[in-house]
């Protein structure tokens, strides 16, 4: 009766869950009831913080605040390099508010109100501030003045822009601060004890000297040597919590990239043939390369030593050529020719000085133009520093070439993007050398509607074929000849395969919950260039590796120790009576080696163990010993040690400091470990 009772509770339970769902669906639409069961979903989690989920939603407001500054920095924020470093800000910054602070806390630091201000407004500014280029003057200098007059603008600012930088730089600032107390904390606590010391000071003056000979491990197996199941599982017991690993898979798959047919080439060619023609009388070359070309105009002047990279066009631009075209040249995947646009002798670098003015202030800027150019003075002017064509260029002042080629020491330049006149002052340049600007005309093979069906119908042939299942894939590509590519331990935050930089997809395919071992996907397209079909051959959990998986590797592990083990205890039947390293190499068929200066502070040699090194540290200068060694058994004996005071007080600190700065450099790890953070953000980007 009691367990009928049981039964009766546990059933009432449920059905009073069910009739709670079912009355819900009346009352909410599906839709909004699908929302909330995905908010409810561990499948919604973007991660988890000390128990706590991290919602989709909560890390999709953090990301949307970060690309709000970066869009107000005008930052770039489309291309996938830029929002990965957007999400990578949002999760840090939640990981630091629920995690990190919260520890710090814990530790005794803090960062207080009238700290922030003094970092903020006071006599300690940050160096966040002091960095931002809008708190600098014309000189590079931080500047007080710029700082005080953004904070009293914040409250005017109908946008709301200010204030939001603002609040980024103030949380910057406290984050920033947080960090440092803490790695402070760290480093103080680096302390090394007087016996500690003392210890280091006499392990690492001791030199020492030592002759060996090794007896290496055989590549072939003894048959006579045994590693047991009970024996593996023992070792996996004992060392399990070291054999922790995430969620990975082992994957094959077929790649198809679709690259131009002949076809393909053979119709770009005629049409390159036929721009050809034109390019070679065409009088406006700019308008003709921005209207047929796939390449872009090249604003570039180049001399001879630029183009040695490229001696066919060097030898055209430079050389004795009466044509006015170069000749066709035909690259993997395209086709080129090459006109001289502009000729011009011109330096390579010019020394520059320079004072800025709005467009409003036109007329100052001509009268301070005619002074410099009656009586040069570089007292009024910014230093510009030596320029060149690429620096002018990389930073957007391409208006201020000239300075390259003008004999006017004074000249004037509109920017109109920065809405700023330039004065600028050249006193010296670079010897004039001539150079060429050049028109190049190109045309890229690409591949037509035609051969993307073509790669496509090959990837979905062998799709069809698999059906789903892993046997039908691997009888297909072998009957078929097809290039096979194992990937193993995949993680779901994979993002390359081989060649394809973004193969996300591929890899969110192989982590559906649905895609078991042995599954075979349909045609997944990547980038418009690759198709893949791909199948998991090993899907292993989060958790524990499966002792099968490690079985093979603990097996070679032990046999290798009873290897050693068994050829050491020969060793000691064969040596028994012998008084010189000599006698045991001959015995064991080998030769003496010799090792100087082996101590626990020198850098060791490659080929010298480490359980060489600590043996020989303790052994009895001029005693015969042996060692088990990880690839043999070692005879070794020291022949002199030596110890010496060349290993100083200053030494031991600095290997504390050494202690201190990878410790500083774990400190998220370890944080972020004993917080128990998992990092789902694979799963959704």
């Amino acid at each position: 009766m009691a367990v009928l009772e049981k039964i009766r509770v546990k059933f009432g339970i449920l059905i009073a869950v069910l009739v709670a769902i079912a009355l819900l669906s009346f009352i909410l639409d599906p839709q909004t009831l699908r929302s909330a069961v995905d908010m409810l979903s561990s499948d919604n989690e973007v991660g988890r913080m000390n128990g706590e989920a991290i919602s989709y939603k909560d890390f999709y407001e953090e990301y949307d605040h970060y690309q709000k500054i970066a869009e107000l920095l005008g930052q770039q924020t489309n291309d996938e390099q830029a929002q990965s470093g957007i999400r990578d800000a949002a999760w840090q910054s939640i990981f630091d508010k629920e995690v990190f602070i919260p520890k710090a806390n814990k530790a005794g630091v803090f960062v207080g109100d009238e700290e922030l201000l003094d970092l903020t407004q006071g006599s300690n500014i940050s160096p966040v501030l002091m960095n931002q280029a809008m708190f600098v003057d014309e000189n590079g200098n931080f500047s007080r003045e710029a700082l005080a007059s953004f904070v009293q603008s914040i409250d005017s600012d109908q946008t709301g822009r200010a204030g939001m930088y603002w609040n980024f730089l103030e949380e910057s600032i406290m984050r920033g601060q947080y960090y440092e107390k803490y790695m402070s904390l760290i480093g103080k606590s680096a302390i090394v004890t007087d016996l500690e010391k003392e210890q280091l000071i006499a392990d690492n003056n001791c030199i020492n000297d030592v002759d060996y000979v090794i007896s290496p491990l055989s590549f072939s197996k003894d048959s006579t040597i045994q590693v047991t199941s009970s024996e593996i599982r023992d070792f996996y017991k004992l060392h399990r919590e070291e054999m922790k690993q995430p969620a990975n898979r082992d994957i094959e798959y077929v790649m198809f990239e679709v690259v131009p047919s002949e076809t393909d080439k053979e119709e770009t060619k005629a049409v390159f043939d036929e721009l050809y023609a034109q390019f070679a009388e065409a009088e406006n070359l700019r308008n003709f390369i921005t209207l047929n070309s796939d390449g872009k105009w090249d604003v570039m002047y180049y001399s001879e030593g630029q183009l040695e990279n490229v001696p066919e066009i060097k030898d055209f631009a430079f050389g004795k050529s009466k044509e006015a075209v170069s000749r066709v040249i035909e690259g993997e995947n395209s086709f080129s020719a090459v006109r001289v646009a502009d000729v011009k002798s011109m330096s390579d670098s010019a020394h520059v000085y320079y004072k800025a003015f709005p467009l409003a202030e036109a007329a100052s800027a001509d009268s301070l133009a005619k002074v410099l150019k009656s009586r040069p003075s570089i007292a009024e002017l910014s230093e510009l520093g030596w320029v060149s064509q690429e620096g002018l260029f990389a930073n957007g002042l391409a208006e201020m070439i000239p300075v390259l080629y003008q004999n006017d020491k004074v000249s004037t330049v509109k920017i109109a993007n920065a809405q700023t006149i330039f004065v600028l002052y050249t006193p010296e340049r670079s010897k004039d050398i001539k150079k060429v600007q050049l028109a190049t005309l190109v045309k890229n093979v690409l591949p037509s509607d035609d051969t993307y069906r073509d790669f496509q119908m090959k990837a979905t042939a062998l799709a069809d074929a698999s059906e789903g299942k892993y046997d039908k894939f691997a009888a297909y590509v072998k009957e078929n000849d097809l290039p096979v590519v194992p990937t193993q331990g995949l993680m779901e935050s994979t993002r390359r395969l081989g060649v394809v930089e973004n193969a996300r997809e591929v890899v969110r395919w192989a982590f559906e919950k649905k895609t078991k071992a042995g599954s075979v996907s349909d045609v997944i397209t990547v980038d418009n260039k690759y198709y893949f079909v791909a199948a998991v051959t090993k899907v292993r959990k989060e958790g524990y590796t499966d002792i099968n998986d490690v079985a093979q590797q603990i097996s070679d592990m032990l046999y290798a120790k009873k290897a050693v083990a068994k050829k050491a205890e020969e060793i000691k039947g064969k040596i028994a009576g012998m008084t010189s390293l000599e006698q045991v190499a001959e015995a064991l068929g080998t030769t003496v080696s010799h090792q100087t200066g082996l101590s626990f502070g020198s850098i060791q040699p490659a080929n010298v163990e480490p359980k060489l090194v600590g043996a020989v540290s303790v052994a009895k200068q001029g005693e015969i010993k042996i060692l088990e060694g990880e690839i043999g058994v070692y005879v070794y004996q020291v022949v002199n040690r030596e110890n010496g005071s060349f290993f100083t007080e200053d030494d031991v600190k600095s290997a504390a400091q050494r202690t201190s700065t990878i410790q500083q450099q774990t400190v998220q790890a370890v944080v972020a470990q004993e917080a128990d953070v998992k990092d789902n953000r694979a799963r959704f980007f």
